[in-house]
Order: C-alpha cells, then sequence, then structure tokens
C-alpha cells in the first residue's frame, strides 16, 4: 500500500489550515466556512494560535478584538449578514478569558448561530502542577474552566493529543454547517498541544465544498399540512428568523400573497415578511396589536423557522380559539414539536414553494383577509399618529421612530435587549422599513455594537449599518469594539439612547410592584437604600471620541434627523447621543407575557397588580 503524503505542522497550525479548507455553497454561491479569526492573545494561546496566524497558516485572516465577549458577538453578526452560510473564529487564552466566551456562546446556541470557538486549556502532559488561572476542582482533576462552555456549545471537544482533530474537526464541522442544530461550535486545544508539531495526512487540508442543500418536505405531511391551511377559516404564518436564513422571503410572500393568510414576524424573523401585502407586524408581548389580534382569532397557525418563545406566545396565553391547531415548518426536531404541531421538517423556502403548490387556487375566506386588512390599516395609521405628534421633549419612541424613517432599505439596524427594541418590534413596517437585526432570544446587552462591526465586516450590507443601544448596554461594555472598527477602516451609525438608566427594567418594577428600585442612574443621598440623589451626568460622545470615533449630542428631532444625515457620510463609527425623556409607547399590545410578581402585601396596591397577574395567567393553555 503507498505510504500516506503527510506535511509537518502544529496543532494550531493544522486547525487554522483545515477550517480555511472548507468551504460552503448555496444556490450557487460559494463561500468560505470561515471568513477570518478574531482573537486577543494571552499565555494560553499566544505561541500556538498566534504563532499559526503569524506564519499565515491556511491564509486566514486575523481581526485584533478588545473583548472575548464581543469577539463572539461580532462573529454572529457576520455569520446572520451571510445567513449562516459564512461565519468568524474566535480564540482566546485560558481561564478568564475563555470564561469570557462564555456569554457570546450563549447567544449564539439559543439563535441557533454558527460560531468557531478556540481557546487554549491547560497543559495536557499536567507536569506543571497546578498552573496559572487553572481551577483546581477536588473532586475532578480533568475539569476546567473551559467545561462552562459545554452548556452553551452546540459541539465540544478538548484536544489532549494533535493527531485528535483529524477526527475531531470534521464534526464541529458538521455542528458549523447543521442549520437546524446551529450555535457555538468550541475546539478547547490544551494550551501545549497547540504548538506540538505531528505528521498530518496532507489529504485532511484538501479543498472542500459543503453544499447546504434544501431539505425537501415529506410529500404525506406537506399534504396534510395543506389540508390544514385549506380548510381553516383563519389562518395566519409567523415568519421567524428562519425564513431570513432559508433566504425564503420570495417564497413567503408568494404564499402569503396567493392565498390571503396574513404574515405576522417574530423579533428573529422581522423583516421576512417584507414583501407580503397582509404583514400585521410584529408578534408577542411587545409586538403590534394587529399581529396579535389576528394570532388570538386565528384557527391555524404555521410557523416557520420560530422556537416559538414566551415573549411571542404570551407565555401560552396568545392562542385563545379553542379550535387552534399548528402547522411547524423547521429544520429543527426540537422545534417541531413544539405547540403539538403538525412537523413538516424542511427547509422553510423548499417548504413554503411545496405549500405554495399544493394550494395552488385557495385563498382563504374574505372576511378573514378583510379582518386582517383592516386591522394592518388601524395600526399603521394608529403609528403615524403617535410618532407624527412631536412632544416637548423628545421620547425614546421618537428617537426609534426617527431612526426608522431614516434608514433605507440597503441599510440594516442592529437591536438587542433594551427599551428601544419593543418599541421598534411595535412600530416597524417591514414591508417599508429597513432591513433590521432584532436579538431577543437571549437577549444580551452588549450585542449591538459588535454585532453591528461583524456585518460591516461581512461586506453584504450596501448601505449604512446603525445599532440602536440603551445608555444602560452602554455602561455595560463591549463599546471598545469601535478601536476594532476604527483599526479595520469600517464605519457605522451608534445611536445611544440616554434615558438614564435600565428604563426596561423600570417599567417591569413598576408593573410588578409599584416601585423602582436601582435601574436609574442617581446619586446615593445619604443612607438611602435606593440611589434617589440627582442624575449622573454621562459624556458619552467624550467617550466615543476617546475611542476614536467622532459624535453628537442631540436633544431634538430635528437635531436627531441632522445627526443621522451626518452620520451616513462619516468614514468611521460615528457616536449619537440622543436624550430622551422616558415615556412609555402609548400602544398596547394586547399579549401578556409572564414575570415574576411577589406574593407579598407590600408596597401598596401589590395585591391588585397580583390579582391582575393571576387573571391573565388563567388564560394559559396546553398545547400538545
Amino acid at each position: 500500500m503507498p505510504r500516506q503524503k503527510t506535511i509537518r505542522l502544529t496543532t494550531a497550525q493544522a486547525i487554522l489550515r483545515y477550517f480555511a479548507a472548507q468551504h460552503t455553497r448555496r444556490d450557487g454561491r460559494e463561500r468560505p466556512l470561515i471568513g477570518g479569526v478574531f482573537g486577543i492573545f494571552g499565555h494560553g494561546n499566544a505561541s500556538g494560535f498566534g504563532h499559526a496566524l503569524a506564519t499565515g497558516a491556511g491564509g486566514l485572516t486575523y481581526h485584533q478584538g478588545k473583548s472575548e465577549q464581543a469577539m463572539v458577538h461580532a462573529a454572529i453578526g457576520y455569520a446572520r449578514a451571510h445567513n449562516l452560510a459564512s461565519t468568524l473564529a474566535v480564540t482566546a487564552s485560558i481561564g478568564p478569558a475563555s470564561t469570557n466566551l462564555v456569554t457570546g456562546a450563549g447567544t449564539a446556541t439559543l439563535n441557533r448561530v454558527p460560531v468557531l470557538l478556540l481557546p487554549g486549556d491547560v497543559f495536557a502532559s499536567r507536569r506543571q502542577g497546578p498552573i496559572l488561572q487553572g481551577l483546581e476542582m477536588a473532586g475532578s482533576y480533568d475539569m476546567t474552566v473551559n467545561d462552562t462552555l459545554r452548556p452553551v456549545s452546540r459541539f465540544f471537544d478538548r484536544i489532549t493529543r494533535p493527531e485528535q482533530i483529524i477526527h475531531s474537526l470534521p464534526h464541529a464541522t458538521a455542528a458549523l454547517l447543521d442549520h437546524g442544530q446551529a450555535g457555538a461550535v468550541t475546539v478547547a486545544v490544551c494550551q501545549d498541544v497547540e504548538g506540538e508539531a505531528f505528521d498530518f495526512p496532507l489529504a485532511l487540508f484538501e479543498t472542500r465544498v459543503h453544499d447546504l442543500e434544501r431539505l425537501a418536505p415529506s410529500e404525506s405531511v406537506l399534504a396534510a399540512a395543506a389540508e390544514r391551511v385549506r380548510t381553516a377559516r383563519k389562518p395566519i404564518i409567523i415568519a421567524g428568523g428562519g425564513v431570513r436564513y432559508a433566504e425564503a422571503e420570495a417564497s413567503l410572500a408568494a404564499l402569503s400573497n396567493a392565498c390571503g393568510i396574513p404574515v405576522v414576524e417574530s423579533f428573529a424573523g422581522r423583516g421576512a415578511g417584507r414583501a407580503a401585502s397582509l404583514n400585521a407586524g410584529g408578534i408577542g408581548f411587545i409586538g403590534s396589536p394587529a399581529a396579535n389580534e389576528l394570532a388570538t382569532e386565528a384557527d391555524l397557525v404555521l410557523a416557520v423557522g420560530t422556537r416559538l418563545s414566551d415573549t411571542l406566545t404570551g407565555s401560552h396565553t396568545l392562542f385563545q380559539n379553542p379550535d387552534v391547531s399548528f402547522v411547524a415548518l423547521n429544520l429543527a426536531e426540537r422545534d417541531l414539536c413544539k405547540m403539538g404541531a403538525l412537523a413538516l421538517r424542511a427547509d422553510a423556502r423548499a417548504g413554503l414553494d411545496g405549500l405554495a403548490a399544493a394550494l395552488e387556487g385557495h385563498t382563504a375566506p374574505a372576511e378573514w383577509r378583510d379582518r386582517a386588512d383592516r386591522a394592518i390599516v388601524r395600526h399603521v395609521a394608529r403609528v403615524g399618529e403617535i410618532v407624527g405628534t412631536e412632544n416637548r421633549r423628545m421620547t425614546g419612541y421618537e428617537a426609534v421612530a426617527e431612526i426608522k424613517d431614516a434608514a433605507r432599505r440597503e441599510d440594516r439596524v442592529v437591536f438587542s435587549s433594551s427599551t428601544a427594541i419593543g418599541q421598534a418590534h411595535t412600530i416597524w413596517d417591514s414591508r417599508s422599513d429597513a432591513p433590521v437585526d432584532m436579538e431577543y432570544g437571549f437577549s444580551c446587552m452588549g450585542y449591538e455594537i459588535p454585532a453591528a462591526l461583524g456585518a460591516a465586516m461581512a461586506g453584504t450590507v450596501k448601505g449604512r449599518i446603525l445599532a440602536l443601544i440603551g445608555d444602560g448596554t452602554f455602561l455595560m461594555g463591549n463599546t471598545t469594539e469601535i478601536v476594532t472598527a476604527i483599526q479595520e477602516g469600517l464605519a457605522f451609525t451608534i445611536v445611544v439612547v440616554v434615558n438614564r438608566g435600565w428604563q426596561c427594567i423600570r417599567g417591569h418594577q413598576l408593573g410588578s410592584y409599584g416601585e423602582e428600585f436601582g435601574t436609574q442612574f442617581r446619586r446615593r443621598e445619604g443612607n438611602a437604600r435606593n440611589l434617589t440623589g440627582e442624575t449622573l451626568a454621562i459624556d458619552y460622545v467624550a467617550n466615543a471620541r476617546s475611542l476614536g470615533a467622532d459624535g453628537v449630542d442631540v436633544h431634538s428631532r430635528a437635531e436627531l434627523r441632522a445627526a443621522l444625515e451626518r452620520a451616513r457620510r462619516s468614514d468611521r463609527p460615528f457616536l449619537i447621543a440622543a436624550h430622551v425623556e422616558d415615556a412609555p409607547l402609548p400602544i398596547e399590545s394586547g399579549a401578556w407575557w409572564e414575570f415574576g410578581i411577589p406574593q407579598a402585601d407590600a408596597p401598596e396596591g401589590l395585591r391588585e397588580t397580583r390579582a391582575a397577574f393571576e387573571a391573565a395567567a388563567a388564560k394559559h393553555r396546553w398545547f400538545v
């Protein structure tokens, strides 16, 4: 037997060279699976992955992050901009550097977005005894801090010998390519093994093109799903993130428009129904009342590419039609079994196209189509009335409305956990407004700026990228990725809604037990338990300028409009600090969401709040 050709590389060089050789292809378009490597170097990865990148292993471009968590969020933003067909790798040192990856990994895995994590690990030889930044566990000597990544990783392996990667890396690749079960893929490499050389089979590094095939639906299940739609009197379609990732927006619109089925959108699915004429907007407890009215009455729910989380389902109180049934169109088995749904496992585009063909000539009842149209028209008019009336001092929802109006169809607006994301979910009209990236699965504060950076790195957005954050999020960190953007020569706009605290949670507190506690940026007065003194004066623009960005403070809608236009012309990150009056958006969503209400008598009024909670919770239903 002829001898296999080999090449001598360090383990880190081999890992990078292997991933550089992996490509994806969907609908004829080929892309690198890994588009580059983010890294912050410490003693656990500098002489391994650092050396490998410095010597050009695989030709992967290195990007210098400033925070491990932010690097993962940037990789998510990059992957989402590529509809999951390409992502980034992230390398970090051992100890606190590795544990800093955990939050970002959770964001990726919960949102089903592939990212590759390459943290350093302890010495495989153990000859050093207890090591710097190494965790000592009395009951398990082989446990390291990297084990914290296991529950938030789609795939996890620890490499303790160079040759282990020959079997491990194909499994890691398979996890990155499985979009139904995607998430963080962690290959932790012991720091002595990173630099250990081995004669690897040369064939391991041959270019491989992985076709992202569109899984076709079962004909029998497709027929059953079509029959349910055909017999429904009040059908709706929930468009989730899976519609966007499958690039199935046109197929969704074709089915909706041909059959007269209203579309509502999840947070991740915002924009998926942009060409659907009966698009009722965002569904859920901070969504559009039009979407929630239709969901409450629906007798058939076609859930496409959505996880059906509690913020969407109103903690299982939203769908109140006693005859309602569900059809789940999804790649993920765990999503197919929710809500007692008929499970239609398929690629979103293939499934929607199949349903459109099976339902040719069918339309939903005219009274239901008219009902949906009236609800949509009423909601759009109400939004126009509210945002068209300027308050004496600019409110947060007015700032969101100005961004909505200023953003163009070729732009991209990034949101995550904040008051603003709820306001945007309510007022955004996908049929005319800019595409958005709404991360409300892990609802991770600090996602926005790194995700905007990642989207800019992807190069798929033709217009301007905007990240909308609250001042609370700004102070929680990851703003240092502004420096990375400066290094990379990338430009995007950051709007900080300055409402002087975590006002979203303040609203929850007021709704829960009637008082605010610990959510305002105020000084302490004497020995007061809470912070009740004067509001802190924080200069966010000066902070951004110190990192290399441009910026401006605005206090009115006219100033914000002018600043957004100025930012569009900037060749670097541009931060707008929009000083607003905290005021709730005067639109009730019509949906509920369960969060804790204390079973206590104080403060005054809590009994009434608890009674309202119990009345809403009584609408809960089991869907089996």
